[in-house]
């Protein structure tokens, strides 16, 4: 049986009117088959297989059968139409559920997928914390958490699960604690150990994505790529530089390409003739870190991760990084493909 989701509204504008809200929104200009489509939404509230649908239109309006039809499959083609089982407003993710619908996916074929993924989030600071919390409450229930530092008073402005009492206590374990408050059946490990070689990271047990988020050491994401396209373990990286908030890339094993496939990172310095120069410059680089940059980050990478693990939509940061400059909103994207010369993916 289907219905008209919860998330269709109409509205009159100009000569005609708009049917539903955001991207999927459609403006219809000709009055009569605005009206028509209003009183077939309306309709449709009530579930009904597509079979009674018509019938009921036909003996209750004057709507033509092509009007009918045209405006079934816009409805169709945009999302309107949902099972009437699918929104149980009781449900915990049913305001998920509803978003997938609108992405024309399986809500409850979604839902399952992510309840059984699992996840390994490498830095449990500023982005690990928002990504966690997110993926938590989204209902990824296997988290593996890795870091090495205990919280500090400069952490609070933009690490959120902690307080002024967690100074002093572990990252992981303190966001265990939190994220348990939040979703009770989560099944949460803890690793305290610093990364400091890719066998670090090739030891860890392989879930179904590692979230790359720590900001060091600085060779980090060389050594993540490393271990993981050794391992066949897909992961994203998530992070920033300075105002801008990057997503990406998003490497899926034999699908996209590395890290290292196209290199838009500074050459290594050792053999550089200025490097003891360089290197005065370099050693106590401390990336800006504000709570803005690191949420948007984390808001957009939640995003293609659920949509990954979930099985449904488009990964937007498969083979690409992408940076949002939050001092004017410019979006930068650095594309990536698979180089047949890479010496990290094309040589396992």
């Amino acid at each position: 049986m289907l219905k008209i989701a919860q998330y269709v509204t109409v509205g009159r504008y100009k000569t005609g009117g708009v049917l539903g809200a955001g991207s999927k929104q459609v403006v219809i200009s000709n009055k009569t088959l605005w009206e028509n489509a209003v009183r077939l939404l309306s309709i449709w509230k009530t579930p009904r297989t597509k079979k009674q649908f018509i019938d009921y239109v036909q003996q209750n309006t004057t709507i033509s059968m092509s009007d009918i039809n045209h405006l079934i499959e816009l409805f169709e083609q945009n999302s309107f139409l949902i099972e009437s089982s699918d929104y149980n407003s009781e449900d915990r993710f049913s305001r998920n559920k509803l978003y997938y619908n609108y992405f024309q996916g399986n809500p409850n074929t979604i839902q399952s997928n992510l309840e059984q993924s699992s996840i390994t989030i490498i830095g449990c600071g500023g982005i690990g914390n928002h990504v966690s919390a997110i993926l938590a409450t989204s209902g990824i229930n296997n988290i593996t958490l890795v870091d090495p530092d205990v919280i500090e008073l400069s952490n609070l402005t933009r690490q959120i699960l902690f307080k002024e009492s967690d100074i002093g206590k572990l990252k992981v374990e303190v966001l265990k604690d939190e994220l348990l408050k939040r979703n009770s059946l989560l099944n949460i490990k803890c690793i305290v150990t610093e990364i400091t070689s890719p066998n670090d990271i090739s030891k860890l047990d392989d879930s179904d994505l590692y979230i790359i988020s720590a900001d060091s050491p600085s060779s980090l994401m060389d050594w993540a790529n490393e271990a993981c396209v050794q391992k066949q373990q897909a992961y994203i990286n998530i992070g920033y530089i300075n105002d801008i908030s990057l997503v990406g890339p998003f490497y899926i094993p034999n699908k996209t390409a590395c890290f290292n496939c196209k290199r838009y990172v500074p050459d290594d310095i050792q053999n550089e003739i200025l490097s003891s120069e360089m290197q005065i410059i370099n050693n106590d680089f401390k990336a800006t870190s504000f709570a803005p940059v690191n949420n948007i980050s984390s808001a957009m990478a939640s995003a293609d991760i659920i949509r990954y693990l979930g099985g449904f939509g488009d990964v937007l940061s498969k083979n690409k990084r992408i940076g949002i400059h939050t001092g004017s909103l410019k979006i930068e994207t650095q594309e990536y493909s698979i180089n047949e010369n890479c010496l990290i993916c094309q040589k396992h």
